[in-house]
């Protein structure tokens, strides 16, 4: 059985990521990044969106960070996008989608203008991947990426970050005079995820708190609803199961239980519990069982249940497919998770029959992304048909860079720290330097 540690296997992964990275280069945009086509060409008249520019920025940090020519420029791109394009002049935050913009305007710093059912809506998603975008770029020493984190420290503490129960508010109007009556698992994921890298680019070991108290809901949230993690909640925080009922394809916040974020609560639990040992602090003992039962579970609910390759998006609270698309984010997620996993079962000692039980996911996950999703020039099918055809029922085109270089550097690093410090710190493809990774590899 492979190991994710092969000489060939790891060649690979770069080979990948490298084509990734250089086919990633087609959304830059005057004002940040756009949508890719599926033949390879821009959308260049739809508005631009913060999530695609942020979530494009974070990685060219990593390219930066990975020594990869050109990431630099593309990173410094994508914050002079943040701080200028995106920036509300009036209010604070920043706005979610701003119309097209011109190279006149962006060299004069115009601010972007607001568009779409988003133009009075600040939301806790995007705000995430703006301050992991800015972490990021601040480990890899970039121009303007502090004093940018500092703005977005600012605003998530003052509006976002509820300090009394513990997570993150979802949205709010454009002034942040009012709050959505919602609360939801979804962008408290992607919290949890920046405030790691926060915390490595502070050094401010509060926001790996932080990220804990989040991940303690959601660990009793799996309890509760046999592994499989409720999405929607509402105002006073409790389980809305029929938020959405009839939407199940809804690209944002679809009904039922979402398997991709599943798979991502699973191996974020396991690098907060990381994480909270290095720091000598307190986390469920039993949060490493929670993880491997979340990944079981979706598994077992999502994998292959039709008979045909693939991860089906949404399923209902007790196991049965609604969604019968498969993404490849999804697919990308539950590798990482799995990745994630595999790390942190070495480190138990656990015997080497369960580990191959769980490589064997692996090799047949990455047989089936290579066979259907990954194409030669580095464009990712983002949707699939429940026939493993190219679809684009709910996201035409090919889909952001994200998920894709993520899940090729997951095998390479350590649980903990975050990517953009791990790599910073020398630990790709040498976890072994990492103290808190040093059984795997003997």
């Amino acid at each position: 059985m492979a190991r994710f540690d092969t000489a060939e296997h790891l060649r690979w992964l770069s080979h990948h990521m490298q084509q990734v990275l250089e086919y990633g280069q087609r959304a830059f945009l005057p004002g940040g990044f756009g949508y890719i086509y599926a033949d390879g060409t821009t959308d260049r008249t739809s508005p631009v969106e913060l999530d695609l520019t942020a979530r494009s920025t974070y990685i060219y940090a990593l390219g930066t960070l990975l020594g990869i020519p050109g990431s630099a420029r593309r990173c410094d791109h994508g914050l002079r996008a943040l701080q200028y394009t995106f920036k509300d002049p009036e209010y604070d935050g920043w706005f979610s989608l701003v119309e097209p913009m011109t190279e006149k305007a962006v060299k004069a710093r115009t601010p972007g203008k607001p568009v779409g059912p988003e133009e009075k809506h600040k939301s806790s998603r995007s705000m995430s991947y703006l301050l992991e975008a800015a972490a990021a770029a601040t480990i890899a020493q970039r121009p303007g990426a502090k004093e940018l984190m500092e703005q977005a420290i600012a605003v998530e503490e003052k509006y976002f970050w509820d300090e009394t129960i513990g997570r993150v508010n979802d949205s709010f109007n454009r002034d942040f005079s009012a709050m959505e009556n919602y609360h939801g698992m979804s962008s408290n994921l992607h919290a949890a995820s920046a405030f790691l890298t926060a915390a490595d680019a502070t050094k401010n070991s509060e926001w790996i708190r932080r990220a804990a108290r989040i991940t303690e809901f959601v660990i009793e949230e799996a309890r509760k609803n046999n592994w499989r993690i409720p999405e929607h909640f509402d105002v006073e925080w409790q389980e809305d199961k029929e938020y959405h009922v009839g939407t199940p394809a809804d690209p944002r916040r679809p009904y039922g239980v979402n398997v991709g974020h599943c798979f991502g609560w699973s191996r974020k639990i396991i690098q907060v519990a990381a994480a909270m040992q290095e720091l000598g602090e307190p986390f469920p003992e039993d949060s490493f069982e929670v993880a491997k039962n979340i990944f079981n579970r979706m598994a077992e609910d999502a994998w292959k249940q039709d008979g045909h390759p693939g991860f089906f998006f949404t399923v209902d609270y007790q196991g049965k497919p609604l969604m019968r698309q498969s993404f490849a984010w999804v697919a990308s997620e539950a590798i990482q998770a799995l990745t994630a996993l595999g790390f942190a079962m070495a480190e138990r000692g656990v015997s080497m029959d369960e580990i191959g039980y769980y490589m064997s996911y692996y090799n047949e996950w990455w047989d089936y992304l290579e066979g259907y999703v990954i194409q030669p020039d580095g464009y990712w099918v983002g949707e699939l048909n429940p026939n493993n055809q190219p679809d684009d029922t709910v996201w035409p085109g090919a889909p952001d860079i994200y998920h894709s270089v993520r899940v090729l550097l997951a095998p390479r690093l350590p649980n903990t720290p975050s990517k953009p410090l791990a790599i910073a710190s020398g630990c790709l493809d040498h976890p072994v330097d990492h103290e808190h990774h040093i059984h795997i590899w003997v």
